[in-house]
């Protein structure tokens, strides 16, 4: 439970990012926060899923 809930502080913590890089307009960074979160949210689903 403590990891789910760990996991879904990090994926907000990851859109944050994103929405930041997005308002700064400075899209070409806009990858790095995407790109750290895929595995964040990967485990998530395979967590719900069990």
């Amino acid at each position: 439970m403590i990891g789910l809930l760990a996991g879904t502080g990090l994926v907000l913590y990851f859109a944050g990012a994103a929405v930041t890089v997005a308002r700064a307009r400075w899209y070409s960074l806009l990858l790095f926060p995407v790109v750290h979160a895929a595995p964040v949210v990967g485990a998530l689903i395979l967590g719900y899923a069990v």
